[in-house]
């Protein structure tokens, strides 16, 4: 059973899930209308405040595994780097999983390694992603960053981050800014 979507026989008698089809006992049921819906209110109000048990750990590893989520890779220019955990809370709010160079490496890991090593990094997480989302105007290293997801086939999105952490607007490609 998935969202609101209920089978007949379970929402009627949910205890009969695991037993296949047997019909349960008359007296201790209620009578359904016409139509399959259950009208003992007090069923319904014990169905809605029932504690439902939280999905043991692998329980949650099946469900991922079932419905892998899509994998963005976030491109931000330097200059807006500071807008890194908002934009990763927009892509998990859209559904899927936010790859934030920022987030990983902070600013070019304080400058503890070469810039061209995390640069590499970078590269990388590009290449593994499912897509990429743009955020903001474009830097030179966000329209190489481009250029490597569009050579490997990647959707590409832009969005303005002007009115943020109100808003993030989808803008098509000719609109984005370059610094």
């Amino acid at each position: 059973m998935s969202g609101r979507c209920y089978h007949r026989t379970l929402f009627l008698f949910p205890h009969s899930e695991g037993r296949g089809a047997s019909v349960p006992d008359t007296e201790s049921t209620p009578t359904p209308t016409v139509s399959g819906v259950v009208k003992d209110a007090e069923d319904i109000l014990e169905r809605i405040f029932t504690p439902r048990p939280k999905a043991s750990p692998a329980e949650q590893a099946e469900r991922v595994l079932r419905r892998p989520r899509r994998v963005v890779y976030c491109a931000i220019s330097n200059r807006n780097f500071y807008w890194r955990q908002h934009i990763s809370k927009f892509v998990l709010d859209e559904g899927a999983v936010p790859i934030v160079p920022f987030m990983l490496f902070d600013y070019y890991l304080l400058h503890t390694v070469p810039k061209e090593t995390v640069r590499e990094a970078f590269n990388n997480l590009i290449v593994k992603s499912d897509e990429m989302w743009v955020f903001g105007s474009t830097s030179l290293g966000v329209k190489v960053q481009i250029g490597i997801a569009k050579r490997f086939h990647k959707q590409v999105r832009y969005y303005d981050i002007t009115d943020l952490p109100y808003r993030v607007v989808s803008v098509p490609e000719a609109m984005v800014r370059d610094e």
